[in-house]
């Protein structure tokens, strides 16, 4: 017996409505979780150890980000095999948005100073922007007898055996800066590693290590306090909180360098989320506290799109892998 067409009609409608609300449950979950993002906590991974230049940009970063996107930024350091081991942890995390890379040079340089390196620089990551950029300093013990830069390298050319640097860890940026400088002033040094930037500058303040040669981020304090000495800056200028310190090209050496920060997620983020972190860094990097701060640690913010941050890295990987060569460090 055909069914009444008021009957017809309801259960047309109940079919219509199930059909929506399961459509609801299957396709929009994906997009219902991009438009909640960030709905907890978001880690921001810095694949070196406290108190160096990255993880002081990634705390002050952090934080306001942090405070735009509605969720606790959480600062995670992972120091080890020359930050190769944060960075693949990030590289091999959900593409979800709630695992971040605080990155740097060493991104870059990595791809030609090892033979294994457990990530692709460039297809296993997303890039959001680059966050800042800080001139590298030639940092002393106070008590090394050198109180300028050529003196210095007279005493680095001159000695006995090679004065012992400090670096961040095999193919971080104060490691390849170091490089460079000896091959523009002739100067002998030895390269002791260490698993970061914090033990790095404790050594060099400890007088275990003799000079330094990293971003003016982890040292810039030090140097105003008279526990490190400041003999040189690799920029074009000047520092206005170092005034007294001269550029390297000033002290007849032509080299400008330095360290460079960014942020990046693993490949594969959703556009809507990638957009989401890029506008709303953009938007930190403009924040008065954060201009203050960073320029007060000896960085300037330097915004980059996505797409431009990413051909920045790759032009940067050329740029580390000529200076690997031509110094001959032999990958690991």
């Amino acid at each position: 017996m055909p069914l009444p067409s008021s009957l017809r009609r309801r259960q047309a409608v109940v079919a219509i409505a199930a059909a929506g609300a399961l459509a609801g449950l299957s396709l929009p979950l994906t997009a219902q979780a991009q438009a909640a993002y960030p709905n907890r906590p978001i880690k921001l991974v810095v694949p070196f150890a406290p108190g160096g230049g990255v993880d002081l940009i990634a705390r002050v970063v952090g934080q306001k980000l942090g405070e735009r996107l509605g969720q606790s930024i959480v600062v995670e350091n992972k120091a080890g095999a020359s930050s190769m081991l944060g960075t693949d942890q990030v590289a091999k995390s959900p593409a979800d948005g709630y695992t971040l890379l605080m990155t740097s040079t060493s991104i870059a340089a990595n791809q030609s100073l090892f033979k294994k390196v457990p990530y692709d620089a460039r297809k296993d990551f997303t890039p959001i922007g680059m966050v800042a950029i800080a001139p590298a300093i030639v940092a002393v013990h106070p008590g090394v007898a050198a109180r300028n830069l050529q003196q210095f390298i007279a005493l680095a050319r001159s000695a006995k055996d090679p004065v012992p640097y400090a670096s961040f860890g095999i193919g971080s940026a104060p490691h390849l800066v170091t490089e460079l400088f000896e091959a523009a002033t002739g100067a002998k040094l030895l390269h002791i590693p260490y698993k970061g930037g914090g033990p790095a500058v404790l050594a060099t303040l400890a007088g275990e290590t003799s000079v330094i040669i990293p971003s003016m981020v982890p040292v810039l304090q030090h140097i105003k306090d008279g526990k490190l000495r400041g003999l040189g800056i690799a920029s074009e200028k000047r520092h206005p909180l170092l005034p007294d310190v001269p550029t390297l090209r000033e002290q007849g050496v032509a080299m400008e360098t330095g360290t460079w920060f960014g942020i990046l997620a693993p490949a594969g983020l959703p556009p809507a989320i990638a957009q989401r972190l890029t506008t709303e860094l953009n938007e930190v990097l403009k924040d008065k506290d954060v201009l203050a701060k960073l320029i007060s640690e000896g960085a300037e913010t330097t915004p980059m799109d996505p797409r431009t941050f990413g051909a920045f890295i790759e032009s940067e990987t050329k740029r580390w892998r000529d200076v690997v060569t031509k110094a001959g460090i032999q990958p690991e």
